[in-house]
């Protein structure tokens, strides 16, 4: 079991929801027009998409709605804020709920998280700090859209062309927003920090790394096209091993009598730890060693990512608390962070790590007492250095 300080109780219901205007996401989403039974679920779509569907079913857009981590986070926020608080979460985790209001999942589709149907019927984004902020098209839910232009399903499905499924925009409808509708609290900001990004500059997209394309067939059961670029579908992050072990470099060297340790980051697209909303975090640390490789000293020299408030000012506190942010430190993209530490007595040797954290260990406790599944979420090792001393 992992052990760590427990996380403070949620305060009263009186603090309001941090991202409760996700519930206007019904307005853009034609809720009162579709209906659970009108989507189709995965299985359908892979009949004819087969190799998609297996690449979707192992990425983490298939389990969001039904991550053990997710779904005790829920349960907090429930208890601190009332069963309304549902829609707001279930409008990025299962949308496919939020824009039927089948808010409790009782359909197949629904449990689907982000699911084919949903994704391939957003008819528009708005790149905004609005939480939730796609538009589905509920009086034709399934008029499918997609990256080609010549396209052609036959009898499966209606189709046209979306240029915003080629975009980075369609990725901010969910990695994007503050709270209180937009007007406060940053609370995912990584389509921003892509935005900004030597990525972003040089038309590299969301999907560029995390659909990295291959040459194949996007329907093999039904079209001989053999395309140049058929988008992969399983998502990769963080909790992809490869990626976490080559995204950041460190180095650690003396200058000026003290150890400099400097973290890079020239892969990720955007800055680090990403996404998560508080709830993910890089932390640095260093030992320090003897001249016979006694231990003499270890200290967290650095913790990148973001940490909040509620309104009595109580922290870290969950996302859904949110009212300030007391800490934020990321490491850039496209470049470095620099941090400095002062060499002990009689170190001769030191070892810096950087892990990342895929749960911030502040609620760790909560999730031990719900005895919650972490298989999947246990800190990483993403880099390592080690400078001798003088």
């Amino acid at each position: 079991m992992i052990q760590s300080p427990t996380r403070a109780p949620c305060s009263g219901r009186s603090i309001r929801l941090a991202f409760a205007a996700a519930l206007a996401c019904a307005s853009l989403s034609g809720v009162t027009q579709a209906h659970a039974q009108d989507l189709r679920p995965a299985r359908f779509c892979g009949a004819c998409h087969g190799p998609i569907r297996r690449e979707w079913e192992s990425s983490a857009m298939a389990k969001s709605a039904k991550n053990p981590v997710f779904l005790a986070f829920l349960a907090d926020a429930r208890a601190a804020l009332g069963d309304t608080v549902t829609a707001g979460c279930v409008s990025c985790h299962a949308p496919a709920a939020a824009v039927t209001a089948d808010y409790k999942l009782e359909s197949d589709v629904s449990k689907e998280g982000v699911t084919c149907n949903f994704c391939h019927n957003v008819s528009a984004v708005d790149p905004s700090p609005k939480p939730a902020s796609y538009t589905f098209d509920g009086t034709d839910p399934l008029l499918m859209r997609g990256p080609y232009k010549d396209a052609d399903p036959g009898i499966a499905h209606r189709y046209v062309y979306s240029e915003i499924h080629t975009k980075g925009e369609f990725c901010s409808a969910c990695h994007e927003y503050a709270s209180d509708g937009g007007a406060g609290v940053a609370i995912e900001a990584t389509y921003g920090n892509w935005k900004r990004s030597g990525a972003a500059a040089k038309g590299k997209p969301c999907q560029a790394c995390h659909m990295a394309p291959y040459a194949g067939q996007a329907a093999p059961k039904i079209s001989r096209n053999h395309r140049d670029q058929v988008h992969g579908h399983s998502f990769p992050g963080p909790r992809n091993g490869a990626r976490l072990d080559s995204v950041a470099t460190l180095s650690a060297k003396v200058e000026g009598g003290r150890l400099k340790l400097t973290v890079s980051n020239h892969r990720a697209g955007h800055t680090l730890p990403g996404g998560g909303g508080g709830m993910r975090l890089i932390q640095l640390s260093v030992a320090f060693f003897g001249l016979s490789g006694d231990s003499i000293q270890g200290e967290d020299v650095q913790t990148y990512g973001i940490r909040y408030a509620d309104a009595k000012g109580k922290s870290p506190v969950p996302k859904w608390l949110a009212r300030t942010i007391v800490h934020r430190a990321e490491i850039p993209s496209d470049s470095a962070a620099v941090e400095w530490c002062d060499i002990p007595a009689r170190a001769k040797r030191a070892e810096a790590r950087l892990v990342y954290y895929f749960i911030d260990p502040a609620y760790l406790g909560s999730m031990n007492q719900q005895h919650v599944d972490l298989t999947g979420h246990l800190p990483v090792v993403m880099a390592r250095a080690t400078a001798k001393l003088p």
